[in-house]
């Protein structure tokens, strides 16, 4: 291994990591490896915006953080990347503003996409890590089978009111995600929207989640490698549960009992609503790379109110309906009281 010393950092960085590169697990050649990572943040919400800026703020090199989402208001009490300032503006843009500002040492690139299928193994192409800040199983399972497929480890984490549980996934070495919570459906499944998140579980999971990226970046062997951490702040309880990779996993097995479950695109989804109001996402199957400026001039001539003109989006409202359009083609339309209306709103504002 080449030698690492003080002339491989600029002044301003020594001074900047100076904290952590004194640290014994880490010091001047685990901080030159952070330097020179590539880990991507999927989800920028209650999990992902702790987790950006602990990694960003440690000098991860490289951060590629992924959301389809905008700031919304509800968002503030626990993603506290964000501020009233930036309400209506995409969360990549919003967050890879802020990480810059935190860290000028770094390089961020922000991606204003839903996760599919089609381009999963592209957005998570060519990073050492990947790491959950979902809210919902299906991308979680795309995000799993595309780093088995790609042998990129994978730090799980979920929270739901005051519980919270995290494990570390290396493909060919441990179990994946689909050996221990596999075929779970979302519909089933609670929402924060629903039953509420406390702030304090969202930064003990994110934190841990952060701690196991860097022992992988560092070369040490993480903790929760073929183990999955429960913790449950209700008691303050944490509960190791070791786990084992299946042999018969449709996904990472030697023997597979069958084919892995297909996960389909969904153009049109119906997510949480906001203030009880109903909310539709339009994911084209193909990022369109949007000219916000000519969409700009079409929603002003339909009647819509400009809340926010971003680099990566637009934000408008013409009462009861508001909406975002990110540049990548992603739109988020509430208000609307059924998905047959918010499709015609969303052709109309895609016409010729």
């Amino acid at each position: 291994m080449a030698r690492i010393d003080v002339q491989d950092f600029s002044e301003e960085e020594l001074e900047y990591y100076s904290r952590q590169i004194v640290l014994q697990e880490i010091g001047l050649a685990g901080q030159k490896r952070l330097n020179e990572a590539k880990v991507c943040v999927v989800g920028l919400g209650g999990l992902g915006s702790p987790i950006s800026i602990q990694l960003a703020s440690m000098g991860v090199g490289h951060l590629r953080i992924v959301d389809r989402d905008v700031v919304e208001t509800s968002n503030l009490q626990r993603q506290h990347l964000y501020g009233m300032d930036v309400i209506g503006y995409p969360k990549v843009e919003a967050a890879a503003n802020r990480l810059r500002k935190l860290n000028p040492h770094i390089e961020v690139e922000p991606v204003p996409l839903s996760l599919s299928p089609k381009n999963v193994e592209r957005i998570i192409g060519g990073v050492d890590v990947v790491v959950d800040g979902l809210d919902m199983m299906t991308p979680r399972y795309l995000l799993n089978r595309a780093c088995v497929k790609l042998g990129v480890p994978f730090v799980f984490g979920a929270v739901i009111t005051h519980i919270g549980n995290v494990s570390t996934i290396i493909p060919g070495e441990t179990a994946c995600l689909e050996c221990f919570q596999g075929d779970v459906d979302d519909d089933e499944l609670p929402t924060c929207a629903i039953v509420g998140v406390h702030p304090s579980i969202i930064s003990v999971i994110a934190s841990i989640q952060v701690s196991e990226t860097v022992r992988l970046i560092t070369g040490k062997t993480p903790n929760l490698a073929n183990t999955l951490l429960y913790c449950d702040l209700g008691d303050l309880s944490f509960e190791r549960i070791k786990l084992a990779k299946a042999e018969s996993c449709p996904v990472c097995g030697s023997a597979p009992r069958s084919k892995p479950s297909p996960i389909e695109h969904q153009p049109v989804q119906e997510i949480c609503g906001r203030e009880g109001r109903r909310v539709f996402v339009f994911s084209p199957d193909d990022e369109l790379d949007m000219d916000l400026t000519a969409l700009n001039s079409r929603l002003e001539k339909l009647g819509y109110e400009l809340l926010v003109k971003a680099r990566l989006g637009s934000t408008f409202v013409k009462d009861p309906v508001k909406g975002s359009v990110l540049k990548s083609g992603v739109t988020i339309l509430e208000g609307v009281d059924a998905k047959e209306k918010a499709q015609e709103i969303y052709e109309q504002l895609f016409e010729p």
